[in-house]
């Protein structure tokens, strides 16, 4: 057999199975078909096609991200999962046009912005407007000032400022400077959850120059210590410059890198079995009460599982402690 003939017969093979990843991405309309249809599996394919295919792909990207936000704003819970996805990727690509619909479908009243990105707007969104805008504190500072829309939006937007000060965009003075400015307004229009996440945000820069505002916060009691407590506030001061590292280095890169790779740390996405659930133990019974007259025994000090507040959630939200158990046990 000649070696014209072996590769002609190579090519007509049709027991090579195919590459799944790579199966039935022709075009743009096939790729967002599979962003679509995702449930609880990363559609690598998709994303894939779409990474290679970029500026074909951004305007449709948008799109869907309008799309889905108008549907939301009708009460209506948008149809498949491409506009999820679409959001990391704009990210990936570093898409500045994008900004102006992301931030409309953020800054949607109640849950909406939920219902949309899911715990993508409390885990990621910060390190997304830092490369979406060209002059990220003027939209953080919005964001922030915005009564109107949802609390962890405004609590994502006000981290960015720790993102800045890692990245060395801004100074730490700067950026306790502007947080403390938001935090004085808050106070003044007593809005208690802006309030509560600015004085956590300060903590960690080690916030000596707003200290006397702190104390103002807590003294109205408007700050939830199950978010943030005083004794915190004097260790970040105290601990100084090796607190603020400490604080700095637990968040990841500024951005989207990679939209596969960021997602399959995500439980929902994750190929591996998820961990074993929390189960609170059972309360123990009590004791039989003691005879007419007697002395009661002392009650037993029972060990208690502390979370942190920068640790996941036990709930299983995927959402930091302080972020959503903590705001309900207040």
């Amino acid at each position: 057999m000649s070696q014209e003939q072996d590769q002609d017969m190579d090519e007509t093979r049709t027991d090579v199975p195919a590459d799944p990843e790579d199966s039935g991405i022709c075009d743009l309309d096939a790729a967002i078909a599979e962003l679509d249809a995702a449930s609880g599996k990363l559609p690598k394919a998709g994303i894939k096609w779409i990474r290679e295919h970029r500026d074909e792909a951004v305007p449709r990207l948008i799109e869907i991200i309008r799309t889905a936000t108008a549907s939301a704003i009708k009460g209506e819970c948008p149809e498949g999962e491409a506009h999820f996805f679409a959001l990391f990727l704009l990210a990936e690509f570093r898409a500045k046009e994008a900004l102006p619909t992301i931030l409309e479908a953020i800054s949607l009243p109640d849950e909406l912005p939920f219902d949309l990105f899911g715990d993508a707007i409390s885990s990621v969104m910060g390190r997304m407007l830092l490369v979406l805008a060209d002059e990220p504190t003027d939209v953080i500072d919005a964001l922030i000032a915005n009564e109107d829309i949802n609390e962890y939006v405004r609590w994502e937007a006000a981290q960015s400022y720790l993102l800045l000060v890692r990245d060395g965009r801004i100074s730490r003075e700067e950026a306790v400077g502007r947080l403390a400015d938001h935090l004085r307004v808050s106070i003044d229009r007593a809005d208690k959850p802006a309030v509560g996440y600015l004085v956590s945000v300060l903590v960690s820069l080690a916030p000596r120059e707003a200290l006397e505002l702190i104390d103002e916060a807590y003294d109205s009691d408007m700050v939830d210590l199950w978010i943030v407590r005083p004794e915190e506030v004097k260790q970040s001061i105290s601990e100084g410059e090796s607190w603020i590292r400490k604080e700095l280095d637990r968040f990841r890169p500024s951005g989207i890198e990679d939209t596969i790779t960021e997602l399959e740390t995500w439980a929902s996405f994750s190929e591996q079995p998820p961990p074993q659930e929390y189960i609170e133990p059972p309360k123990p019974s009590l004791p039989p009460s003691p005879p007419i007259g007697a002395r009661p025994a002392p009650s037993p000090i029972l060990p208690q599982r502390k979370t942190g507040r920068n640790e996941p959630c036990l709930c299983g939200s995927g959402k930091k402690y302080k972020k959503c158990c903590a705001l309900k046990s207040g």
